[in-house]
């Protein structure tokens, strides 16, 4: 089995995707806060399921389930994830006074093989549960992988988290943060 079935795709689509993805979970005139989030996954325990994030969401990342769907001509699977940690909306690598608890995502994962070497995979992570500050939260994560030698993957994630109003304490800090990085990742 892969390694948490990689997720890779480096293409206009991917990109057109991401802002999809941004677009549907931060409606305009929005009255809750919604931060985006981007950063990488690495590996614990492939095969235990069992990873770290970095970057906008700090924490840890487990698969809870995963189903295959279709080998051919694209890899197809469907499943479950959980995550434990934080919303770093400062950006400054802490969960020191952000919003912390858990989300519960579904996944639905792409992927195309040559033999058993991946070529480019992609995952769509909607939110589908949460708790502690996450209680009542919605967003979506669009997760990459690409290859990058051998059997290793880098994996990138790209999305948006919106909280639900009085979740999560807000202040004008954190608002500039969450502008440069909107401004700044990506471009």
């Amino acid at each position: 089995m892969l390694q948490h079935l990689p997720r890779s795709l480096t293409s206009p689509a991917l990109i057109a995707v991401a802002a999809a993805a941004l677009a549907q979970a931060a409606p305009a005139g929005a009255k809750t806060p919604t931060y985006p989030v981007s950063g990488k996954q690495v590996v614990v325990d492939a095969d235990k399921g069992i990873y770290k994030v970095n970057g906008g969401l700090i924490g840890d990342w487990t698969i809870t389930g995963f189903k295959a769907l279709a080998k051919s001509p694209l890899y197809k699977g469907k499943g479950s994830e959980h995550f434990s940690g934080c919303l770093d909306r400062a950006r400054d690598g802490s969960c020191a006074g952000d919003p912390s608890g858990t989300l519960d995502f579904t996944f639905t994962y792409w992927a195309k093989f040559k033999g058993d070497t991946l070529v480019w995979g992609s995952c769509w992570h909607p939110v589908s549960g949460g708790t502690g500050a996450f209680k009542g939260a919605d967003g979506v994560i669009v997760m990459t992988d690409t290859p990058v030698g051998g059997a290793d993957v880098a994996t990138n994630y790209i999305g948006s988290i919106t909280l639900k109003k009085g979740s999560a304490r807000t202040s004008p800090s954190h608002a500039r943060a969450a502008a440069v990085a909107t401004r700044t990742c990506g471009a």
